[in-house]
Formats: structure tokens, sequence, C-alpha cells
């Protein structure tokens, strides 16, 4: 949110705790909670259809639900966060039910998650991004001449969403439809309600594959062959996003009011993904601008690990008030309404 177009950070200082920060976002974030939600959201489509299955409107209620959340992604991007994700959910998730009743619903997923992987391995290799050194005067300049008012952010968010755009048919498309396809096949074998799991030495050899393909994706100096493991870092994301899921799980079972804390952010979620951005962008942009360049990684960790702790005290707060998000109550009056049409 700090700088879209030019990488996340600003220049980092070579200690061990900003390194160690690096590497660890590497081998257990980027990508990581993406794919998670991926494969949540592709089960969660499915749950929501045997539930209303006898309801010859279930599938227009999901159907408008995800056309009303692709409108969100939409002024989202533009308005506020052109690294938006909803639009990419809601035109994967469409798709998606077009395998609610199929047989070869895993082969599906694997081709569908893979072939976007291996085409953009082959871009990255022939198209070379500009190497910008981070300490250098050039990359400070870049990073000062971001936008200064709202009228310059709306302009540049509007480049690069539309940018955002055109990438979603050529891959991210297809490789959220094939995660989401993935999460529907998991849930109706029964990995993500406990019934079934990984033998713990598959679990951990699939885990310590992630993270060597992290690993050398954090170690590369070359800027075509950081493109190439980038990419690759997205099926690397799959068995970590597994792990997740597993651990999660012992931790329901064992924490019961750590899962019951999940569940009530999960009903906020839409609003706090909105209100994270708005002041994101709200700082880094206009009360603070000046972190853009002075901020390290451990500040920026700091930052997002006060304003996710406040939101999951805003859920709190908000459940016990028996109140709806207000993204959630706009959501629900929308799909009523296409529902009376």
């Amino acid at each position: 949110m700090a700088n879209f177009a030019y990488g996340y950070v600003p220049p980092v200082s070579q200690n061990w705790l900003e390194s160690g920060l690096s590497l660890a976002t590497t081998m257990f974030a980027d990508g990581r909670f993406r794919t998670l939600f991926c494969l949540v959201f592709g089960a969660a489509l499915l749950i929501q259809y045997k539930q209303q299955k006898t309801n010859d409107d279930a599938l227009f209620q999901i159907k408008s639900r995800l056309c009303v959340l692709a409108v969100f992604g939409v002024l989202h991007g533009y308005l506020l966060w052109p690294g938006d994700i909803l639009l990419n959910y809601a035109l994967s998730g469409l798709l998606a039910l077009l395998w609610l009743n199929a047989k070869n619903r895993l082969f599906a997923a694997a081709i569908l998650t893979i072939l976007p992987v291996g085409l953009l391995v082959i871009l990255s290799a022939l198209v070379r991004e500009p190497n910008i050194d981070r300490a250098s005067a050039e990359y400070a300049t870049l990073l000062n001449s971001m936008p200064v008012s709202y009228a310059d952010l709306l302009s540049q968010n509007i480049s690069h969403f539309n940018m955002m755009i055109i990438l979603i048919p050529l891959a991210t498309l297809w490789n959220t439809l094939g995660l989401m396809l993935l999460g529907m096949e998991l849930y109706e074998r029964g990995w993500l309600s406990g019934q079934h799991t990984l033998p713990a030495q598959w679990l951990w050899t699939l885990w310590w594959g992630s993270a060597f393909v992290s690993l050398l994706l954090w170690l590369s100096q070359d800027t075509t062959a950081g493109q190439v493991l980038e990419t690759m870092n997205w099926l690397a994301a799959m068995p970590m996003a597994l792990c997740y899921l597993m651990l999660l799980q012992a931790l329901g079972t064992q924490l019961p009011r750590f899962s019951k804390v999940l569940a009530i952010v999960g009903r906020y979620s839409l609003s706090l993904y909105l209100f994270q951005s708005l002041i994101g962008i709200g700082v880094f942009h206009f009360i603070f601008p000046a972190a853009r360049v002075s901020f390290t990684r451990l500040e920026y960790f700091e930052f997002f690990l006060t304003l996710t702790l406040s939101q999951v005290i805003l859920a709190i707060l908000l459940n016990r008030a028996k109140r709806t998000g207000p993204a959630e109550f706009i959501l629900k009056r929308c799909v009523r309404h296409l529902s009376r049409l």
C-alpha cells in the first residue's frame, strides 16, 4: 500500500533482524495466505450450494453475491488500492460454479493451477523487469514522486488497476480458479473437516519443499531468475497453505476459543479488508508519506501487526453489539434487491 509500482519496502538495512524478517516473509507469508483463502473460498462455495440445494434459487443467490463482490472489487481497485483481489475471486468463483458436480474436478484443478504458472515462468524469462537498487537516489526519487493528493492517487490507481484487470484473464484468474476447485475437492474428501489428513512424513516433505523454493527466491540476486522463482513460488505456496489448514484444525480442536475468534473475524472479513486498505492508504499517502522512504521492514511489520490486532478487536466489539459490518450490510441488501428483481 505504501508503494505499489516499485516494490513493497524501501531500502533495507543489512542487519540480522531485517534480513530475518525478509526471509520469514518470503517463506511463510508471500502468496501463502492468498492460496489458503482461495482453497477456503472454493470450499465455502460448495458448502453454500449443498446447504441451499433444496432451494431453486440457491445458485442465483450465490451468483448474485459474487457479482456484488465483483462490484466491490472494482470500486476498491480504482478508488483505494489497485492490488485488489476481490474482482479476481468473484470472477473465479463464478467459473468454479460450473464444476459443482463435476467428476473430473481434481484433474481440472491440477491443470488450471499449473498451466498459468508455466506461462508466467516463460514470460518472466523473456521479459526483464528494471532492476532498481532500493538504496539508490533513483529509488528515493521514485518514492518521493508518488501521489500527494487524492486526485493523483486516483489517476495512479486507474492506471495500475487497468493493468491488473488485463492480467486476470491471462493468468491469475485460472490459477485462482484451480485453487478454488482444489478447495472444493478437499472439502468433498473430508480434508477440511478433519476426517482425512496427510501422513506426517508427507506433510513435512511438502513443507520443506515449499520452504526450499522460497529460500532460493530469497537468495536470488539475478532479476530474471528472481522473476521465474517468484512465479514458481505460487506453486510452493500450496503445500504451505495445506500445512496451515492442518494447523488451524489442530488449534481449533485444542483451543475452541481461538476458533471462535476466527469465526467472528470471518463474519466481518469484507469490512475489515476494505478498512485495512483505507487505513493503509491514508497513513502511507496522506498522514505520514515520509514512511514510504523511512520505514524499515520491522516498522512495517509493527504497523500492520497493530492494525491486524485492531481489526480483531473491532470485529469482537461489533459481534458483541450484534451489529453487521457496513460492507456485509450493503452486500446483503444488494443481493436481496437482485432477488426481488
